[in-house]
């Protein structure tokens, strides 16, 4: 198994700008051929590098809506329940949980009382208390770097040099750093199988 290279990180990059773009535009930037861009951009939506091709709407361009940041202290046994909650909402952009339990998003809340609006939208009684900051300006950045770019074994979390192997177990791609790993995961997934029947 081949490691992702400066080459994949550069194809990445431009599908970031433009998840549109055609590989043979790709492939021309890159110095490939399209059909060897198409055969990376498949490979690493194998490993799991790239999930999915999307769209970045601007929701206010849309409708009457308010770009804010909301931040919420949360009872502890609720954060789970109240983070679903808020990232089910049509209206959230993003979601993050922090390590002390505390949640923050970013919503475009309708054009109207925003307090109002989530007081509705969400379940109050598990909420201690929570403000509501409209926002001037946001950008999001979703670049990758070199750093960013290690797959790790799914036994034991090495970093997969360009020895390791990969397995598709149950129709899902598992990268692992040696042989040893492979086996072992192996003989685990057979041994839950055969415990399931």
């Amino acid at each position: 198994m081949r490691n992702p290279d400066e080459t994949d990180l550069e194809i990445i990059r431009l599908l970031i700008d433009d998840a549109r773009r055609p590989f043979s535009q790709i492939a021309d930037h890159v110095g490939l051929t399209p059909p060897a861009v198409s055969d990376r951009v498949a490979r690493l939506e194998e490993l799991g590098v790239i999930r999915n091709f999307t769209v970045d709407v601007d929701r206010t361009k849309l409708q009457n809506r308010v770009p804010v940041l909301i931040q919420l202290t949360v009872k502890p046994e609720a954060v789970e329940r109240v983070f679903d909650q808020l990232y089910e909402l049509d209206e959230t952009e993003h979601v993050f949980q922090c390590f002390d339990g505390s949640i923050v998003a970013h919503v475009n809340a309708p054009d109207q009382d925003a307090h109002a609006w989530f007081r509705d939208a969400l379940e109050m009684e598990d909420i201690d208390s929570y403000d509501i900051t409209p926002l001037a300006r946001y950008e999001w950045n979703v670049g990758v770097t070199p750093s960013d770019f290690t797959i790790s074994c799914a036994v034991c979390d090495n970093t997969v040099k360009s020895d390791g192997e990969t397995a598709r177990i149950n129709g899902e791609v598992k990268v692992f750093c040696c042989p040893s790993c492979k086996n072992k995961h192996m003989e685990q997934y057979e041994s839950l199988q055969q415990e399931a029947n």
